[in-house]
């Protein structure tokens, strides 16, 4: 128990990780999967060590039994899908950037030069490995994944799915995609119109 208060989680097993707010992530690509509703309004502060230790043992139990009733992710450990995940996790703190820049008027000059440049590294390596993929990688790229559209709302999964345009764009064989990419685009046009989000 203390080993997974002391970094941070409630339970973990060889595929996911279950946060102390109850949101579940892969261990392959940390991205958001799915949550479990029972943790997710828990109110795990530390006032009373006796009633914390009860609480967190029992959010600990529901979290294992949660995650293991989970299968392993259908892309679990693919390249097209590390490739998709690190591309979203980088507009997001692209975007996280941006906001600190306009709220935060002290950031220095040295700041934003070191942050732009680390940011094209990044996208030069992730423009390389995304070219080295497979045929067949690469049309995964484009398929909607049904855990997807469950877990859109996160964050991550919200860019990783966005990003796929700007993933396309990236591909120096992007012609050899264009038919797959336009089912894929059809395809989210459909998910977009039918979830709440959009309503």
């Amino acid at each position: 128990m203390e080993s997974g208060l002391r970094k941070g989680y409630l339970a973990r097993n060889d595929y996911f990780i279950v946060t102390l707010t109850g949101f579940i992530y892969r261990l392959d690509t940390w991205e958001s999967y799915t949550h479990c509703t029972e943790i997710l309004f828990a109110n795990l502060e530390k006032k009373d060590n006796s009633a914390f230790d009860i609480k967190f043992k029992y959010f600990s139990e529901l979290a294992k039994k949660f995650i293991s009733r989970l299968d392993q992710p259908e892309d679990w450990k693919r390249p097209y899908r590390y490739c998709v995940a690190r591309y979203a996790r980088q507009i997001l703190k692209d975007d996280i950037f941006s906001e600190t820049l306009h709220y935060n008027k002290d950031i220095n000059d040295r700041y934003i030069y070191r942050y732009t440049m680390i940011s094209r590294l990044k996208e030069t390596a992730l423009i390389k490995r995304l070219n080295l993929l497979t045929y067949e990688e690469k049309k995964q790229l484009f398929i909607l994944k049904d855990w997807e559209k469950k877990a859109y709302r996160y964050e991550d999964i919200f860019y990783g799915v966005s990003c796929r345009s700007c993933i396309y764009m990236f591909l120096n064989d992007k012609e050899l995609f264009e038919r797959d990419y336009k089912r894929y685009e059809a395809e989210f046009e459909r998910f977009s119109k039918e979830i709440e989000l959009f309503r």
